[in-house]
């Protein structure tokens, strides 16, 4: 049976949606039993079935319901393919995973590998660091073992060069021609071994002065100065390459300029070897000095004629062991330390060494040095070098003959061959010698024989010569002998504060060291007292030895404690005393008032921040 919808507009929403919902299930399989009473209700024809009574709606419901259907048939492929989204993201997270632990596992070998790597690059660094200071070590242990036979080399050379020329060539017949080309022969022969064993030395001091600063143990004299002259010094010094080359020589020196601070000898140095290199490239043509001011520094620059150097070798001039040209054919000579050594000068002072220079046309090498500070500039100070020209006017010792034999000098020396060459040399000025091979035979025959001087080198068996300079210097029986030390080890601070007189270094130096030697012996005791006063004990040495040299005594002092304490035992007549220690000190400043201090001079020397 049949029935259709009288009016589709009379059924009600609610009972609409109802029938849906029974078409829904429907479309999923599942329509539950519909009683004929409700199917009546719902104005629809009823069908009945074996298991499910079924309501029969109009065609314009038909298009809504598989308007659903289509619906609920998206919605089911939807939740389908989520559901495989699901999986494949599961899948996905999985891999990532796997690939996340992999890579994990690679950055943590890499780091791994990191460490490792920068562990052997850290030992191999210290290797290379301890590599460089057994090369430093190496190059001044065999620049030190080298200097002792050149010692025993140059330092004979000299004496049969004296010795010839004082005693043999006057006694030898020269009016035969063979016999005086053999005379001027040996005359050229001796000069050229000097030459070469002085050539040799400042080779030598070359590889000593690199392997110091790269040690820092380079002592520096820092003091205001002029750079006149610094540059006259080293003019002069350079004026015979001038002359064996035939190269003029032009100085644009600009006048005036004001003082730098800093160690005068190094600085000289840096000059020689600048003018030197200068000379050396510069087959013809002239060298120029040139100094100006710009600003806070001064500008010092050294140009030549000469071949120039090519643009690929302009950075490489200053490292070390570094020379231009072809080593068989340029055949250049020196070690290749002396820019280097320059370089490391200049930057110590503050300054900046450069170099300009066209292949074949000439090289330009220009250094700058700040100007001094003008710090304390209304505190009147003395230069250390006008008070040392002040006081170290040339004395001249009225020993004689008679009086130096009667004077006995203990040479200290384990190289036979130096105790040999010095006893030579002394004995030759009339001095009664006696000999030691080490310290502790020093200190023995010192006891012993009371000598008037002692000459000792450092380095030797048993006992060195500073421990045995220490032990002498603290005997009652003994601290009143002067003492020389003559060695390679160059240490003069830790000598002089073990109260040694003088400090010199090998290839010895005759003349100095015979002049040292009889100022030594020559002073008497001065009614005179000077103390002098200053933190440097290169500074207080070098003022002691030009005062005694004089006749006076002199009391040193290092420092504010042993200034206080020596300043009223001593009592002296003078004071020297460093500018800026006496702006630190309150104690030196009242004491030119205190009673019985009326009449003590101070002398104030120009301090490191002074400029004037």
């Amino acid at each position: 049976m049949s029935l259709s919808f009288k009016n589709l507009s009379r059924i009600s929403t609610a009972r609409l949606s109802r029938q849906i919902v029974l078409w829904i299930f429907a479309s999923f399989g599942e329509l539950p039993q519909l009683s004929l009473a409700q199917a009546n209700q719902a104005d629809g024809t009823f069908y009945q079935g074996s298991r499910y009574d079924i309501v029969w709606f109009p065609d314009q419901l038909e298009e809504v319901i598989m308007a659903f259907q289509k619906m609920f048939y998206q919605v089911h492929q939807a939740i389908a393919q989520r559901k495989q989204a699901e999986k494949a993201l599961k899948k996905l997270n999985e891999e990532l995973e796997t690939r996340v632990a992999e890579r994990t596992a690679q950055l943590t070998q890499a780091n791994a590998e990191i460490v490792a790597l920068n562990e052997r690059l850290k030992a191999e660094n210290e290797h290379l660091l301890e590599i460089a200071q057994m090369k430093t070590d190496f190059l001044s242990t065999v620049s030190h073992e080298l200097r002792t036979p050149l010692t025993s080399v140059l330092g004979f050379a000299k004496l049969i060069d004296k010795k010839l020329k004082e005693v043999v060539f006057p006694a030898v017949n020269t009016e035969n021609r063979k016999t005086q080309r053999a005379v001027k022969q040996v005359g050229n022969n001796i000069d050229i071994i000097v030459s070469e064993g002085e050539r040799l030395t400042a080779l030598i001091n070359d590889v000593l002065d690199i392997a110091k600063m790269e040690a820092g143990k380079v002592e520096w004299k820092r003091e205001p100065l002029s750079i006149e002259g610094v540059m006259e010094h080293a003019i002069a010094a350079t004026s015979a390459l001038f002359q064996s080359k035939g190269l003029v020589l032009k100085k644009d020196l600009a006048v005036e300029l004001p003082k730098i601070t800093g160690d005068r000898d190094r600085l000289i140095q840096v000059m020689i070897n600048l003018i030197s290199n200068a000379v050396k490239f510069t087959p013809q043509g002239s060298v120029t000095c040139k100094t100006h001011k710009t600003d806070n520094q001064i500008t010092i620059t050294v140009i030549d004629t000469g071949i120039g150097i090519a643009p690929e070798n302009r950075p490489k001039i200053f490292d070390k062991f570094r020379q231009i040209g072809d080593t068989l054919t340029d055949k250049p000579t020196g070690t290749g330390l002396g820019l280097p050594i320059c370089k490391q000068i200049v930057e110590h002072h503050g300054g900046q060494i450069w170099v300009e220079s066209e292949l074949g046309k000439g090289s330009s090498f220009s250094f700058t040095l700040p100007i001094a500070s003008q710090v304390n500039k209304g505190l009147k100070t003395l230069n250390i070098n006008t008070l040392l020209q002040q006081l170290q006017v040339p004395v001249s010792s009225n020993y004689s003959s008679t009086q130096k034999s009667q004077k006995t000098i203990l040479v200290v020396d384990d190289d036979p061959h130096i105790r040999t060459l010095l006893t030579q040399e002394l004995e030759a000025q009339g001095y009664q010698i006696c000999e030691a091979e080490d310290g502790l035979q020093a200190i023995k025959q010192a006891k012993q024989s009371k000598p008037d001087l002692i000459v000792m080198d450092v380095m030797m068996p048993q006992m060195n010569g500073f421990d045995a300079a220490a032990v002498l210097k603290n005997d009652p029986q003994t601290l009143n002998i002067p003492i020389i030390i003559l060695s390679i080890v160059e240490d003069q601070e830790r000598g002089y504060k073990l109260g040694v007189d003088r400090y010199l270094s090998k290839p010895i130096n005759t003349e100095v060291l015979l002049r040292d030697i009889d100022l030594l012996l020559s002073q008497g005791t001065s009614k005179k007292e000077v103390l002098v006063v200053d933190e440097d004990v290169s500074t207080v040495r070098l003022l002691t030895k030009v005062l005694q040299a004089q006749g006076y005594s002199v009391t040193e002092a290092f420092n504010g404690k042993e200034f206080q304490e020596k300043v009223t035992s001593v009592l002296p007549d003078l004071i020297i005393a460093n500018a800026d220690f006496w702006q630190q000190s309150d104690l030196l400043k009242t004491l030119r008032f205190e009673k019985g201090m009326e009449n003590v001079l101070f002398i104030l020397l120009a301090g490191k921040g002074v400029g004037n």
